[in-house]
């Protein structure tokens, strides 16, 4: 069924409210259940054991496209998510992640990040920088975080950076929280050699800075950018703070602007280049799927849930409680630029199950040039991150199934959601 621009107009609700909390009488449930547990493995003269049995670690998500034997997303052995003739639980987050998650063969996976209850309460040591700061919302994959001002440019000679080719600086990049963004840029020592060997960033009007290594292993992928090779700076915000800290409402946009300079091997700094951010606030819950794009053109981000109920464009709140509050470029006029879909489950709503993801290429608003996209999963506090492209061609017709024609319907990952713990549940 054709649809009229009136059907594509996002639709951001302002009436949204924050997740209820959890009650106490169900926290007191919990910690009855914890205590006779404990109480179990002491008479049984095994709390040693039990206490081995929850040691978790974590691994690096391998980037497939610098590794060929990496191991896929989901076991091949497990004909579907979660598939209760799969291998059991190994201890592993990253192992159960792979379980879970099956991407088609149209996509990649660029990274999974387990929850922070599933690698426990103590941090454990990463081989990658996680970029993260109790000072700052911002989070830049692969940097280290430095409190205070970031520094000013050095004296000549210093390196020389610039946007890379294909970036618009001149429009906003739109942020959705705890969605990875990408800022490209090209960079070279004094001479014109390699020897940029890393970058700083600074976002205005929060508190400190981040340096990012040339070279780096992160959540997503390896970040490998020395001279004028180009980098790839990947960043987002972990909820919508403003500049003063207050938290943003679903709908209120706000502006930021990032910096970026090159460093080089005699620890001088190039002048900044700017990127303009439009940080937009959209609901949250326990399950959110973000489609991105690399140009304005209109994609559409399809979710269906266990209960075999899409919620997309046509179907915007399904009766399950999955919600589309942001539709972006549709027949590309409505919410042109905002280059982001977002479909999500309030706290406590999403059912268990099995969900897959589609994008479609509706309309082509770039002439038919080649278009790529990323799929931002959030579920129960973990993360998986994966990327796709169209060559060109558009279809304006529904894709409401798996198994259509991938040159305009892909299918993205099927995923499983199992019960949430409640917030700071054990």
């Amino acid at each position: 069924m054709a649809r009229t621009s009136s059907e594509r107009r996002a639709r951001i609700d302002d009436r949204l409210t924050d997740p209820p909390e959890p009650t106490g009488g169900g926290r007191r449930v919990a910690i009855g259940c914890v205590v006779a547990l404990l109480a179990v493995a002491l008479l049984a003269g095994g709390l040693g054991l039990v206490a081995g049995a929850w040691t978790r670690f974590a691994q690096p998500a391998l980037d497939t496209r610098d590794h060929e034997d990496a191991p896929a997303a989901g076991d091949p052995t497990a004909s579907a998510p979660g598939d209760p003739t799969g291998p059991r639980p190994t201890g592993d987050p990253l192992a159960e992640m792979r379980r879970r998650y099956v991407p088609s063969p149209h996509v990649r996976v660029e990274g999974m990040i387990p929850s922070d209850r599933a690698l426990g309460r103590t941090p454990l040591p990463q081989p990658w920088q996680s970029g993260r700061s109790a000072d700052t919302p911002w989070i830049v994959h692969g940097a280290r975080y430095q409190p205070g001002s970031a520094p000013s440019a050095s004296g000549q000679p210093a390196p020389r950076i610039g946007h890379d080719v294909g970036e618009q600086p001149d429009r906003p990049l739109t942020i959705l929280a705890g969605v990875p963004a990408e800022a490209r840029v090209r960079a070279a020592d004094a001479s014109g050699g390699p020897g940029v060997t890393a970058y700083t960033i600074a976002f205005d009007g929060y508190r400190g800075h981040f340096v990012l290594p040339a070279t780096v292993p992160t959540e997503l992928g390896v970040v490998s950018a020395s001279g004028s090779d180009g980098a790839t700076v990947r960043f987002t915000i972990g909820a919508p703070i403003r500049q003063d800290g207050t938290l943003a409402s679903s709908g209120q946009a706000f502006r930021v602007v990032a910096r970026i300079a090159a460093i080089d091997d005699q620890g001088r700094m190039s002048p900044w280049v700017t990127r303009e951010l439009s940080v937009l606030p959209v609901g949250t819950g326990d399950v959110e799927v973000a489609l991105t794009m690399s140009e304005a053109t209109d994609l559409d981000l399809y979710v269906t849930d266990p209960t075999g109920n899409t919620v997309y464009f046509g179907n915007t709140t399904g009766v399950s409680g999955g919600h589309l509050d942001l539709d972006a470029n549709a027949a590309c006029s409505g919410n042109l630029g905002v280059d982001n879909e977002h479909v999500y489950w309030p706290t406590g709503r999403a059912p268990r199950g099995t969900y897959s993801v589609r994008v479609a290429h509706y309309e082509s608003c770039i002439q038919g040039r080649p278009v790529d996209y990323r799929i931002t999963v959030r579920n129960c506090g973990e993360t998986v991150v994966l990327s796709g492209r169209f060559a060109g061609g558009a279809q304006a017709q529904q894709c409401l199934s798996n198994g259509q024609d991938p040159s305009w319907c892909q299918d993205v990952v099927s995923f499983v959601v199992p019960p949430c713990a409640p917030p700071n549940g054990p």
